[in-house]
């Protein structure tokens, strides 16, 4: 009896569609890679334009002469392409090192009140600031030095220094606390201004802050300093040339002048740049702060998103 031949045939036809299957999956995934390829080649170059039209916004608000409301600031291009720079006076935010190093705490307590936070945790906070910027063993009453810190297992501790970053301004005790109260408040500071408060630019929460003040009271100084357009740093701005004038505009008394004067002032030799540009829905911003008619040119900050 004889043993039943392989069919030769059927074997080779099942090789082949087996060949043409595997070269079809190949050839795909060949296509499916050139696409990507080409995607993210379009991507890096819209990426690449969105970012130089961010840079020409930059160059242009680092004009000593230019007002906020300057046109040069937005511009539009041809194929959807546009850059929108914003300028202001730093010292338009409060100077958080400032405030510390000059022992003026309350000023934190008031703004972070004004926040929503209780006093307790808002003196907690200014106090754990104070004990991470100030040398020595001796803590704040409401406030944390390193074995605090090592008592609670955290692994970051107090530099007794300025603070470098708001990154590391995360790092000191209670802060989530503010990040829960008002999880913006970095807009609200800076470590990069002159020092005092620019009271010609600075928002009325702030000024508040640091006079004790009701907001609502100072919203109207700054509504007349701002002038008929509402915008601070504009050319019809009114703004004040000493303590005195504030003093009056105020209502200050001259004892609290006399104690927080030196907190603030009426011109910042530091600009904030936020330029923003677009190019095929691709959106790049920069933020810079840079100290003017400075040769060569300073930059206390570059950000990139």
């Amino acid at each position: 009896m004889k043993t039943p031949r392989p069919n030769r045939r059927g074997s080779a036809l099942i090789i082949v569609l087996w060949s043409v299957l595997l070269l079809g999956l190949a050839v795909f995934g060949v296509v499916e890679m050139v696409e990507l390829s080409v995607e993210h080649a379009a991507y890096d170059a819209l990426a690449l334009d969105a970012r130089g039209l961010a840079f020409s916004g930059v160059a242009i608000g680092l004009s000593p002469q230019l007002l906020r409301d300057d046109p040069l600031l937005f511009q539009k291009l041809p194929a959807g392409r546009q850059f929108h720079a914003s300028i202001g006076s730093e010292g338009a935010r409060l100077n958080l090192n400032y405030v510390l190093l000059s022992n003026q705490r309350q000023i934190l307590e008031t703004l972070f009140t004004q926040w929503g936070m209780p006093i307790d945790q808002a003196e907690q906070v200014s106090d754990c600031m104070y004990d991470w910027v100030t040398p020595g063993d001796l803590k704040s009453l409401n406030g944390a030095k390193a074995d605090d810190y090592a008592r609670l297992g955290l692994p970051q501790r107090p530099t007794y220094k300025p603070f470098d970053s708001f990154d590391e301004v995360e790092l000191v005790m209670g802060m989530d606390l503010l990040d829960k109260a008002h999880p913006n408040w970095r807009d609200s500071f800076t470590l990069w201004s002159g020092g005092p408060l620019n009271v010609n630019e600075a928002p009325a929460e702030l000024i508040a802050a640091v006079f004790s003040l009701n907001p609502k009271q100072v919203e109207l100084f700054t509504s007349a300093r701002n002038g008929r357009d509402g915008i601070p740093g504009t050319a019809d701005d009114v703004p004040v040339q000493n303590l005195t004038a504030l003093e009056g505009l105020l209502g200050l008394s001259s004892t609290k002048v006399s104690q927080l004067g030196a907190q603030v002032s009426f011109s910042d030799p530091n600009r904030r740049i936020d330029s923003v540009g677009t190019a095929g829905g691709m959106q790049v911003s920069i933020s810079v702060v840079t100290r003017l008619n400075s040769s060569p040119i300073q930059y206390f900050l570059w950000s990139e998103q």
